[in-house]
């Protein structure tokens, strides 16, 4: 079957707009002094001309180890032996062909540079921005449109069409993401996407070596990622192991059938970039667990394809999983990346993923890898944490679907705050729950505010839990200013207040937001420094007071203070009792109160807040939040 796709498409840098060479080679670079000594060059000519051999012809402390001829003869396995006391240079390769061709191609071995490595990893004092960057700000429109890509549509009213958002765009406005408290910015992924729809979200890539001109390029994001390093933020990359775009040479052209799963039953490529006939997974990830699943319902799993345009890629091939595994320490040395945010982790090859993080890990120890393992149950969660040693953290799949809960419904015994109590009592069963990544909202599931029914109270009380919930909060982009799409990824996805010229209001200047929405954007700018202002919340000991009269309590403590979080998920004034705190009162001072959503306009004591504190009650406003702090 492979072979009908072969004749499809013959792959050139052209379409990059880049001059066409004859010889390609990935990685395109590597360093000297890297850990392990060794790379494994994928060499392809670029003239589909079958390889006769491969050559060192020029290189100190540099030898071939081995030049092996993949099953389709345009490309070759070449592995490099760089011995430690190699300098960087330039090699120089001869490629012979078997129509007699020679060709010459230099290769790069470069000196590292540590200063890309400083900034390296997250912990649970960082808070991450999600960014859809086609989306964010428009910095440089003259690379909107790019000759030589398929799609060529600029159109900001339709969902699934590119609006011009680019690398440079985001690198203008990270003062503005700095001043909600971010510490970190994930952007979906950048990563050219010549797809001939739908290319603006960046998840079916069709080439793993370069980031999309449209986005600005390579230059772009170098200049990106050190801008954020020169503020002290941190550079999260979204990875795709699991699949790649039809458009890629590898699905058109690849090294090896076996570099497939599943091959399509009609593999030629429609105007949307789809294929006929795909086996589809069928998402039940509970297959890789289940003691009675059947064999066919656990391939179908795992090597279906996510939808008929994005090609399954078998990492069981030894050669793909190199490929993989070189191309992900690759960005980190060439652009300084600090964190990968690893896409559908639980469908790719599970001993894969072990072996790719594992990797990773060898040469950047600092490193963190988090994944989204979308699972819909604690004890899957678990699985899929413990089935890796090697992965810091994850996406909270759980955390969220329990503020759904709590925030979306009202509180019974079994749900709302209660559910989330329960939700997060399950951490006995996690390694380092710290780590988790927590969110109200992401590019997949829809805004906050719009499922709170555009409540204000339960924005803010949503907001406040997030910035002082354990793990590491995300924050996508767009919350802090209401936006209210959902139910599409076209609609969800909005274009950032400002980030082109014409825009009606601007969220980065202030100007022309709502009077709603400037309260919002206040109020996110208030829990980044309370959070930035007291350290203890996610170093600090974790306790929580199961919630009784709807109202649920939670704290942070260390030698110096105590930070108390208390929820009232009521329509009604309620209070909580202090004294339910115990010790943890003992040589404390009076609490200050450090946030409250709205007044409380409960006059039960007439000396106020003292009054109540002294007789070991806090009355809360309806639906509001309020944060207290002792000081030890």
């Amino acid at each position: 079957m492979w072979a009908l796709v072969l004749a499809t498409l013959s792959f050139s840098f052209s379409a990059f707009g880049t001059r066409e060479l004859p010889v390609r080679m990935d990685p395109p670079n590597w360093w000297v002094g890297m850990p392990g000594n060794s790379v494994e060059l994928l060499v392809e000519t670029l003239r589909q001309e079958p390889i006769a051999s491969v050559t060192l012809t020029q290189g100190e402390g540099v030898r071939i180890l081995k030049d092996e001829a993949a099953q389709n003869a345009v490309y070759h396995y070449v592995t490099l032996v760089i011995e430690p006391s190699a300098p960087a240079q330039t090699l120089v390769f001869t490629i012979k062909t078997k129509k007699g061709r020679t060709y010459s191609h230099s290769y790069p071995l470069e000196a590292r540079d540590a200063s890309r490595r400083s900034h390296m990893g997250l912990d649970s004092r960082d808070l991450i921005y999600l960014v859809t960057p086609d989306r964010f700000a428009n910095g440089n429109p003259a690379n909107d449109q790019v000759r030589g890509l398929q799609e060529q549509t600029l159109d900001r009213s339709e969902g699934y069409q590119r609006h011009g958002g680019d690398l440079q765009g985001l690198t203008d406005h990270l003062d503005y993401i700095a001043s909600l408290g971010a510490t970190a910015v994930w952007t979906m992924p950048v990563l050219v996407n010549d797809m001939p729809r739908a290319s603006y979200h960046g998840y079916a890539i069709t080439d793993h070596y370069r980031v999309d001109p449209r986005f600005g390029g390579h230059a772009a994001y170098k200049a990106y990622a050190k801008a954020l390093h020169a503020k002290d933020m941190k550079l999260v990359m979204d990875m795709v192991p699991n699949h790649i775009g039809t458009a890629h040479r590898f699905y058109q052209n690849p090294p090896d059938s076996n570099w497939i799963n599943a091959w399509p039953g009609r593999p030629e490529t429609d105007k949307n970039g789809e294929v006929g006939e795909p086996i589809i997974t069928n998402h039940r990830y509970a297959t890789l667990y289940d003691p009675y699943a059947a064999p066919s319902d656990q391939q179908q799993f795992t090597d279906g394809w996510f939808v008929s345009s994005m090609v399954d890629v078998n990492q069981r091939d030894r050669h793909c999983a190199q490929y993989l595994i070189q191309n992900a320490l690759w960005w980190i040395e060439s652009i300084g990346v600090d964190a990968f945010r690893v896409d559908t982790w639980i469908y790719p090859d599970q001993n894969f993923l072990n072996q790719w993080s594992t990797a990773i890990h060898a040469v950047y120890p600092e490193f963190f890898i988090f994944s989204e393992s979308w699972v819909h149950n604690e004890h899957s969660q678990q699985y899929f944490l413990d089935r890796h040693p090697t992965l810091d953290g994850a996406a909270d799949f759980m955390m969220y679907q329990a503020w759904k809960e709590a925030l979306e419904k009202p509180t019974t015994w079994n749900g709302g705050l209660n559910h989330f109590y329960m939700n997060l009592a399950a951490d006995y069963l996690y390694r380092e729950p710290e780590n988790f990544m927590v969110f109200l909202d992401n590019h997949d599931e829809g805004r906050f505010f719009a499922k709170v029914k555009e409540d204000k109270d339960l924005y803010k009380m949503g907001l406040a839990m997030l910035y002082t919930m354990r793990g590491i909060p995300c924050l996508y982009y767009g919350t802090e200013v209401l936006m209210k799409a959902e139910n599409d990824h076209g609609a969800m996805r909005q274009d950032f207040y400002g980030g082109w010229p014409d825009d009606a209001k601007n969220a980065f200047t202030g100007e022309g937001l709502t009077a709603d929405e400037a309260e919002a954007l206040a109020f996110v700018r208030e829990l980044a420094e309370l959070r930035k202002a007291h350290p203890v919340i996610g170093t600090g000991a974790l306790r929580q007071w199961a919630p009784y009269n709807d109202v649920y309590a939670y704290s942070w403590s260390n030698d110096e203070e105590v930070l108390l979080v208390m929820v009232n998920r009521n329509a009604n004034a309620q209070y909580f009792d202090l004294n339910r705190m115990g010790d943890w009162l003992n040589n404390v001072s009076t609490p200050k109160v450090l946030l409250t959503t709205k007044p409380a306009g409960v006059p039960v004591f007439p000396d106020g807040l003292q009054a109540e504190v002294e007789m070991g009650i806090y009355y809360m406003a309806p639906n509001g939040v309020t944060i207290l702090g002792y000081r030890k």
